[in-house]
């Protein structure tokens, strides 16, 4: 039977590793899986049954996952809710919240030569903490992801396995990271990187490749599939109704990038999701190929839908297709409902993983979220 309904015996019985890796193949599962990020305290709060502080922040966080979901993403423990001004080592200023981080402030170039000079010495940075196994934050999108607060790659490690054996059954997935160009751009600006990219071309392509470089050795340092078999590879690739990038940059400088990442973690035994941002329809084809598994988050306002998906690849499994940016806030809980509903009857009651579009942020609603994750957990396949 199909349907909304209250559950049934087998409810639960997988192991979320087990789930997951039947959504992946299209086998039989005894529910739907969950997979989202938590950047909502209280959603964390109702789910942990306690209040957040500084010292049980963690702990509260970990078992609300627990409670609710196979497979978490960018875990930002809240244990600090005050924002705090970094300035890095080369002058670049960044404000970090507990969830969250964003550039404020660079240092002046006036001149194109005057960024390749700073980029030349980043290159020079990432190479010297490659060879040290070091974090290196100049290589890093500031976001406040899991690796952010460590020196090196095997403190990651470790702490990573510490908190997902807290998460007890429900897994994590390894810190993520975003495309080359994505972290160049952010960096220097979309108008600094273009200067760059025109007038010091092979300079611009030495920094890509050094950040691609520091993503593949943290991968080689990190990798252990027993802790957590699947990850994912993150990149914007398009606003709400285009490209971010030409089709044939896109194509020629960040797909076969991101291929030398799927490459090295399948190599590991991993399976590998691919977060695409924004429209992405020109391209999905372009990512299956370079052996992505999963396709996520499904955008209803980038002109993506979960039935026209499954028409489209009826073999490939998609993820996150319940809107955070106007239903989970503004929306009514049966709205939600109905959407998680819709969303699985779409996608022919397979190979399908919910979770909100990008993250329970603080502006959703608890009560939504809740529905969401009650709905899926309540259908019947």
């Amino acid at each position: 039977m199909r349907g909304a309904g209250q559950g049934r015996s087998v409810m639960n019985k997988l192991s979320s590793t087990e789930r997951l890796l039947r959504t992946l193949s299209g086998g039989e599962i005894d529910r739907v899986a969950l997979f989202d990020i938590f950047h909502n305290i209280g959603l964390i709060e109702h789910l942990a049954g306690d209040k957040v502080t500084p010292k049980n922040a963690e702990d509260l966080l970990c078992r609300a996952a627990r409670k609710s979901l196979d497979l978490i993403r960018h875990f930002s423990v809240p244990d600090n809710l005050d924002p705090v001004v970094f300035k890095d080592e080369t002058g670049f200023v960044y404000e970090y919240q507990w969830w969250t981080a964003h550039l404020v402030e660079r240092p002046v170039f006036r001149t194109s030569n005057d960024t390749e000079n700073a980029v030349k010495r980043d290159i020079k940075i990432i190479y010297d903490c490659i060879a040290k196994g070091k974090v290196c934050r100049l290589a890093r999108q500031h976001v406040m992801l899991f690796d952010e607060k460590f020196d090196t790659f095997e403190e990651v490690k470790a702490e990573f396995k510490r908190v997902t054996e807290k998460l007890d059954g429900t897994l994590m997935l390894p810190p993520e990271d975003v495309s080359a160009v994505a972290i160049a751009t952010e960096r220097y600006d979309e108008t600094g990187w273009w200067y760059l990219w025109y007038d010091y071309p092979e300079t611009a392509i030495k920094y890509l490749d050094a950040l691609t470089d520091y993503q593949l050795a943290f991968i080689e340092a990190f990798a252990d599939p027993a802790v957590c078999p699947f990850t994912q590879i993150s990149v914007m690739v398009g606003t709400g109704s285009s490209l971010l990038y030409s089709p044939g940059f896109m194509r020629s400088e960040v797909i076969p990038r991101e291929k030398k990442k799927v490459d090295l973690w399948k190599k590991h035994g991993y399976h590998v999701f691919a977060f695409l941002d924004g429209y992405k329809w020109p391209l999905i084809d372009d990512f299956i190929d370079i052996g992505v598994e999963e396709i996520h988050p499904c955008e209803t306002y980038c002109g993506m839908d979960v039935r026209t998906f499954r028409e489209k690849y009826p073999e490939i499994p998609l993820g996150q297709p319940i809107d955070c940016t106007n239903l989970l806030p503004f929306g009514s809980v049966e709205d939600v409902k109905q959407a998680v509903i819709r969303a699985i009857e779409d996608a022919g009651g397979k190979k399908i993983i919910i979770g909100s579009t990008s993250e329970i942020h603080p502006e959703v609603k608890v009560e939504n979220a809740l529905a969401m994750y009650e709905a899926a957990r309540d259908y019947r396949l």
